[in-house]
């Protein structure tokens, strides 16, 4: 027994073989300056990820001096691994002091330290690096720094420290934070040249630790490998976890592939602040996925020793590291709809709803679908602003373009009336310039009853509306579908009357409208309505009437539609009630009036999940002179908007650890701020037989029921000479 102890210590102290830090000292030959690092949080996308947190990140080295540390005050605990206390002053000081000061001088700013000391009277045993790192792991490292050369080299089995094997060591990295694991960085060396794993990799042995390890090469700074930096060769092996990064920081005054791996501790522990639930492995692979590789040795093929490696592998393994890149979403973002992330959801970018006019700009404008949580195909969650997403389907400016075109007898769009009378049928068509036709309206009378068939486009005029049953000359603020039905290729109807007496007729009328072109974002938006109504003749000139119905409509509400997380619900109902009037005093005056008012309760198939208490309305009201060759009208409008809605939302905001969605509630009034109301005046006379002149002047108070919008106005003149 006696004589076995001293064979014993003799092999111990040959198998702990003494680890060498990777850094060069600062001074001579620094020239280049460290890479510029992103904003927190930023990302090459829209989005910007959701967090941070605080991550604690252990630094295996020498020594440290705390005070001369970088953003001292982000050191949060210390050991001494070989006293168990927490001075960790003395020994290779700046070592670890430059190391620590590259990960705390970073901008994303989250890295919280442990330092370990493991040096001893000078020298670093692998036995006892090998116990720092576990011992790192177990007090909840979740990055490890050891800035030392041949760490990818297997510890002899044989070796352990405080009776701790180094292989029990490797596995606390493994198992440490709940099964997580730690990114475990090291460096390559500086030895100029490729590794030698001496035949113990520890890849072979250890490749659960290996798949959480990532290898630090230096780059200078064209970006190609520094001369005096290791690289992973012709080992295809440790080209996977190898990963480059500046070799020389300027800022401390150091250079070697300890900073180097400084630098990629400090990337990683960016990436796990923002999201803690990621493994050591899917952390550091995501690095190594989005590693750029834009240095010219990834177009050759002519390194290793049968020249037909590629030479950006053979040096940089992945390539160089790409913080903005590994912080970018991975694949498509998608809204969770479940209760947890793993289920998926709707796709971010295919989220939209488009906003019929009766909305202005209440939702966009009220931040509500503002700060959503979106997430990638890793799990992990960002924050991304719906509002542009949710906007109006037609700009007031291209509408009133369109407007204006079908007024003026130039263009293309301008309309002609084509009508036909024979007995009891009466036949009219709307068409432009080109031949298209745009609406049109067949009318039968038999004995006491009428039949109206009717088909229009929906952006176009409604041909069974109280402006175009008046007779009232052309207006600009008319030359435009009903809010509901601008969306629609095509809406097709019936309608009967029946004459009870001579002053009281009864009427029923269906329509249903939907959009032909499966291209369309609307393609699945469709509605119908029935309406029961009567018409009372007060006077011989003077008929009102009144009416009852109920709007159906499918994926979309008031005229808007959505789709993913924006939807509606597949079937949505509103009542509504209306009262017009058809005038004709004589003395050329005729007049017309309408009011409708809806209301209604809908659902949401994604962010919003109810929209109750809807309360709707429009109104038109014009009145016309006209004798043999001239006519004035003035005309007040305004479009179906929402008097009064909430809509009620779930929110997604953030997630946890285990996968489970957080959301909260959230609600906003639909009620536009403002009410637009278009006052229009018109004027047509001809001043000859074969001419005609006409004058519009429309102005609209607050556009897009908008109340901060200005006024605004426009102005026609056509002129018709017939040859």
């Amino acid at each position: 027994m006696h004589d076995s102890r001293p064979l014993f210590l003799a092999v111990t102290s040959v198998l702990a073989s003494i680890a060498l830090a990777g850094c060069s000292s600062g001074g001579g030959g620094v020239s280049s300056t460290p890479s510029t690092l992103p904003p927190k949080g930023a990302t090459s996308t829209s989005v910007t990820p959701v967090g941070p947190v605080d991550v604690r990140v252990a630094v295996a080295d020498s020594g440290f001096d705390i005070a001369a540390i970088t953003n001292s005050e982000r050191v949060i605990d210390s050991l001494n691994v070989h006293t168990g206390g927490s001075d960790v002053s003395g020994g290779n000081e700046w070592h670890g002091n430059v190391v620590s000061s590259v990960i705390t001088g970073d901008e994303l700013g989250r890295a919280r330290l442990d330092l370990l000391k493991v040096e001893k009277d000078g020298v670093t045993l692998s036995s006892v690096l090998d116990y720092a790192i576990g011992v790192a792991a177990q007090r909840g490292a979740r990055v490890i720094n050891a800035s030392f050369s041949q760490r990818f080299l297997a510890s002899d089995p044989r070796l352990s420290f405080n009776g701790v094997t180094s292989a029990e060591s490797y596995q606390r990295v493994v198992s440490a934070n709940d099964g997580k694991g730690a990114v475990y960085v090291i460096s390559a060396g500086n030895d100029g040249a490729a590794i030698d794993t001496q035949g113990r990799p520890i890849y072979a042995s250890h490749p659960d630790l290996y798949s959480m390890m990532l290898i630090a090469v230096g780059t200078g700074s064209d970006g190609n490998i520094h001369p005096s930096s290791s690289y992973p060769g012709d080992d295809v092996r440790l080209q996977e976890r190898a990963i480059a990064t500046d070799y020389v920081n300027q800022t401390v005054g150091a250079q070697g592939t300890s900073i180097s791996a400084a630098r990629i501790s400090e990337y990683a522990a960016g990436i796990i602040s923002l999201w803690p639930h990621l493994s050591a492995q899917q952390a550091s692979q995501r690095l190594l996925d989005t590693a750029s590789q834009t240095s010219a040795l990834f177009q050759q093929n002519s390194c290793g020793a049968a020249a037909n490696v590629n030479c950006g592998a053979f040096y940089l393994g992945q390539g160089e590291a790409d913080i903005d890149a590994a912080l970018a979403p991975e694949g498509d973002l998608v809204v969770p709809q479940g209760e947890r992330v793993a289920a998926g959801g709707d796709s971010a970018v295919g989220s939209f709803m488009q906003l019929s006019g009766a909305y202005g700009n209440a939702l966009a404008a009220s931040g509500v679908l503002d700060a959503v949580a979106v997430f990638d195909n890793l799990g992990r969650d960002y924050r991304m602003d719906f509002g542009h997403q949710a906007q109006q389907r037609v700009k007031r400016a291209n509408q009133l373009r369109d407007q204006m075109e079908r007024m003026s007898i130039s263009s293309a769009q301008a309309i002609q009336t084509d009508a036909m009378e024979m007995d009891n049928y009466r036949f009219m068509v709307h068409s432009n310039n080109g031949g298209e036709v745009l609406s049109s309206r067949f009318d039968g009378s038999f004995g006491n009853s009428t039949l109206t068939a009717f088909n229009y486009a929906g952006d176009q005029i409604d041909p069974m509306s109280g402006y175009a049953d008046s007779g009232m000359m052309p207006m600009i603020s008319f030359q435009s579908g009903a809010v509901i039905t601008q969306a629609f290729d095509n809406v097709n109807g019936v309608q009967s009357r029946y004459d009870v007496t001579d002053k009281f007729s009864l009427s029923a009328s269906h329509w249903t409208g939907g959009v032909e072109d499966t291209m369309s974002f609307a393609n699945d938006y469709s509605a119908n309505r029935s309406d029961i109504g009567m018409t009372y003749q007060l006077t011989p000139a003077i008929s009102v009437s009144t009416q009852i119905g109920r709007l159906e409509e499918q994926n979309g509400l008031l005229g808007a539609n959505g789709s993913g997380a924006l939807g509606f619900d597949e079937h949505n109902q509103m009542t509504f009630v209306g009262a017009g009037l058809q005038a004709n005093v004589g003395d050329g005056f005729t007049a017309f009036a309408e009011f409708e008012h809806g209301r209604g309760n809908a659902d949401g198939s994604g962010l919003v999940t109810r929209i109750k208490d809807i309360n709707a309305q429009e109104m038109a009201l014009g009145l016309q002179w006209q004798k043999s060759d001239e006519r004035a009208a003035l005309t007040l409008r305004q479009p179906l908007r929402i008097d009064s809605a909430t809509a009620e939302l779930n929110v997604p905001i953030a997630r946890t650890l285990s996968g489970e969605v957080l959301r909260e509630s959230r609600e906003v009034s639909l009620s536009p701020s403002g009410r637009q109301m278009d006052i229009e005046l018109g004027y047509a006379f001809k001043p000859s037989e074969r001419s005609q002149l006409q004058f519009n002047l429309l102005h609209t108070l607050e556009p897009d029921h908008d109340a901060d919008a200005s006024s605004d106005s426009a102005a026609m003149v056509n002129y018709l000479v017939a040859w």
